[in-house]
Order: C-alpha cells, then sequence, then structure tokens
C-alpha cells in the first residue's frame, strides 16, 4: 500500500460520518477532466475512487477542544458538487482559478490552482478560499500532505 493510501485509509476510518459515502468512479473522473479541461493529481485522484465524499465533522471537535489553528474539513465534494461549483457557484466568481473540492464547516472552500491541473503529476498544491476575506491561500504541498495534517490531530 502507498504511503498516500495508508495516509487516505487512517483519515477515513478516523472521521469519515457519511454512510451513504459515494465513490467516483474512473469515468465519475475521467467526465470530471473532460469537462473542466484539467488533469486531476493521481493522489486526489486515487482519493476520490477508493473513499469519495466523505463527511468529517468531529474534525472541528477536536480542533475546538484543543485550541489548534488551523482550519477543519467538514465535507469532500462529489463530481457533480465539484463541477456545478466550479460553473456557477463560489468558485465560478472569485478572482482565483481554483478547482474545488471539499469545504470546512463555514463554507469556504479547499482546492487546486487549474493552472496546477494542466499535465499529469502525481499531486498538486492544495489552496484555501476564505470568503470572508476573499483571500486564497496555500496550506499544503500536496494533497496527501494535506490530509496528513488531518492525521496529525488523532
Amino acid at each position: 500500500m502507498t504511503d498516500s493510501l495508508i495516509q487516505f485509509s487512517k483519515f477515513a476510518s478516523s472521521f469519515n460520518q457519511n454512510e451513504e459515502t459515494k465513490v467516483a468512479s474512473l469515468q465519475d473522473i475521467k467526465y470530471l477532466e473532460t469537462t473542466l479541461n484539467i488533469i486531476l493529481p493521481q493522489d486526489f485522484k486515487l482519493f476520490m475512487h477508493q473513499y469519495g465524499n466523505l463527511w468529517t465533522p468531529d474534525i472541528l471537535d477536536i480542533i475546538e477542544d484543543h485550541d489548534i489553528d488551523m482550519n477543519d474539513i467538514q465535507e469532500f465534494w462529489s463530481v457533480d458538487e465539484i463541477i456545478d461549483d466550479k460553473k456557477e457557484g463560489f468558485t465560478n466568481a472569485i478572482s482565483e482559478d481554483l478547482i474545488p473540492f471539499a469545504t470546512d464547516c463555514m463554507g469556504n472552500i479547499y482546492g487546486f490552482k487549474t493552472r496546477d491541473l494542466k499535465f499529469q503529476r502525481a499531486t498538486a498544491e492544495v489552496f484555501f478560499f476564505d470568503h470572508d476575506f476573499d483571500e486564497v491561500t496555500r496550506i499544503a504541498d500536496s494533497f496527501t500532505a494535506f490530509i496528513e495534517k488531518f492525521n496529525s490531530l488523532i
């Protein structure tokens, strides 16, 4: 098992509360890439295909209970939610060109910069869009590193 799969498995088994998780098929992922004219990073495709639209509300409790200075992650989006948001939602309206994949409990968005998704790659940097301040901040070097940050809470 690759390091990414180990991290993803640990994350899903520790935090997922979605009883009706829907994983993305390889065809769903290809549809997303074709529709948005992007090539998703391999580690994120693996996560979508193995774990899907996880819902992780307990992360917020851990962060608050231990007074940790980081944003939570509440929900990973399905392929349809990503496409809908990119075409008509928040990420369609902001100045940064982001491909969204999840939100925190306040509706802020996690995503990849479109410029990083033009070529096949193992991973890509993760960014956080804070809708209150209309700011986009780089928060992780890779999707796997992003998941590892939450696993460090355990």
